[in-house]
């Protein structure tokens, strides 16, 4: 009787294929080749039992592992769908996202700025796609924390700005003029929510972000 080879290897995917009629293995077939392995094993040199023993463990840990394959995938499905469904639930909210990129449209645009520590100077500035500085607003407030500010879509001369988008950089300085440790950030009201893709992407008044962008949420 012929015996089974090692089922190993690129140059065994033929006999995989003959046994099972796939060249992928699953844990079906692993029970298919072990009984054929089984039944033309050689009577006058049966299969070592430590090393049935072992197959029969191989076959235990393919089968657990495909489990927990499965209920992995199960739950990063389940885990998308409620993110999506929360993120519907923000249509008509107003977030506060961690970004510095933002769009003019025709309204008003609510700058924000977060501080490590107090200021002792503070310039909001709203630059193009070159990084030039089309306009500069210049708080009140300076005090560690987090603050918002309104501004009207005008340059420094009261001239409305082109819509389009641009970005918030922010300038910090101490009494000694040493920099400040600042994050630029954008308030705006969710107006929609696109599903596409592995993550919900919010729409709102001032621009497009993802969901896990946003910092807070509040009702309006």
């Amino acid at each position: 009787m012929s015996t089974i080879a090692d089922i190993s290897g690129s140059s065994n995917t033929g006999q995989l294929s003959a046994v099972t009629g796939s060249t992928s293995m699953g844990k079906e077939d692993f029970l298919t080749l072990l009984v054929a392995q089984l039944q033309n094993q050689d009577p006058m040199n049966p299969s070592d039992p430590t090393e049935f023993t072992a197959q029969l463990a191989q076959y235990s840990s393919l089968e657990q592992l495909m489990s927990v394959n499965e209920n992995i995938q199960g739950l990063a499905s389940a885990s998308q769908n409620q993110q999506q469904l929360s993120a519907l639930g923000l249509i008509g909210r107003e977030v506060t996202v961690d970004t510095a990129a933002f769009q003019l449209g025709d309204s008003d645009v609510t700058l924000g700025y977060q501080l490590d520590a107090k200021a002792d100077r503070l310039e909001l500035h709203v630059q193009d796609s070159h990084g030039k500085s089309l306009a500069v607003v210049k708080p009140s407030d300076m005090t560690a924390g987090s603050h918002f500010i309104t501004w009207d879509g005008t340059d420094n001369n009261g001239r409305p700005i082109a819509q389009g988008d641009y970005t918030l950089s922010i300038l910090a300085l101490d009494s000694s003029e040493e920099g400040i440790s600042n994050q630029p950030l954008i308030k705006g009201k969710v107006t929609g929510v696109d599903l596409d893709g592995s993550q919900s992407t919010l729409v709102t008044n001032c621009g497009s972000y993802s969901l896990s962008n946003v910092k807070s949420i509040r009702e309006l």
